[in-house]
């Protein structure tokens, strides 16, 4: 991969203290970008930041922040154009599973939190990332969303967790109508279960026993699609499942 890819580009992920997140912001680096990490977990965080400061020095910066409170993500937003100047990618990660249970067996407590993670979050951070990168002295960005080929198909997840998914599709396709004609790229990927410990936790106790996706071949793709030659891609949800 190539160096120069992303020179001079600010690329803020969510959820990337491990797993997909932490292979994106990988990722990116490799391509020259400034990434900020964004985790609520400070031990996962801290872990992830040391790793990929020491090969990328300077390139760095660590956030901690609950994303499902609108004015830590605020601040989150100003800190990181604070330190870097600028925001030209968000990547919207973050993301909890259900328990793969149907609606006549869920909780009404795992809907509301699913929902707050999964889809009330990425609304507060595109909401103001939005706005940042409308008010650059080069307005414009991309922003890229991480859905699930449980929009697509019939059992890959619980209800909770396929309608926050299905919701993030609608979220992409909205943002990408209407800021398309201000510099504003909204794509999103539909990712299969990630090869990742915590995913092979919730699938250890479920029948269902899904196909999983490696997280550096995902990174790979949402990289290509934030990429300036990708320009003619808007509002594209994009499968990542093997087939």
């Amino acid at each position: 991969m190539s160096e120069n890819l992303c020179n001079e580009k600010i690329c803020l992920v969510t959820g990337s203290g491990g797993g997909l997140g932490k292979a994106i912001a990988e990722s990116f680096l490799n391509a020259g970008a400034k990434v900020v990490l964004i985790d609520k977990n400070a031990a996962r965080l801290s872990e992830c930041f040391t790793r990929l400061l020491s090969a990328h020095p300077d390139r760095v910066l660590a956030l901690e922040v609950d994303i499902t409170d609108e004015a830590s993500v605020q601040k989150m937003i100003i800190d990181a154009v604070e330190k870097l100047g600028k925001l030209d990618v968000l990547v919207n990660n973050a993301g909890i599973m259900d328990h793969f249970d149907p609606v006549g067996d869920l909780e009404s407590t795992l809907w509301d939190r699913v929902i707050a993670v999964n889809l009330t979050a990425p609304m507060l951070t595109l909401k103001a990332a939005v706005k940042q990168m409308l008010s650059q002295e080069k307005p414009g960005g991309v922003i890229l969303n991480v859905g699930s080929t449980s929009s697509l198909k019939e059992f890959c997840a619980g209800a909770a967790y396929t309608a926050s998914k299905h919701g993030l599709i609608g979220l992409t396709k909205n943002t990408a109508t209407y800021y398309a004609k201000k510099g504003i790229r909204c794509v999103a990927i539909l990712p299969a279960g990630m090869r990742t410990n915590a995913y092979r936790t919730v699938v250890k106790s479920s029948a269902f026993k899904p196909p999983m996706v490696e997280t550096n071949k995902a990174a790979k793709v949402c990289l290509h699609l934030c990429l300036d030659n990708a320009e003619y891609m808007n509002g594209a949800c994009v499968p990542i499942d093997d087939g």
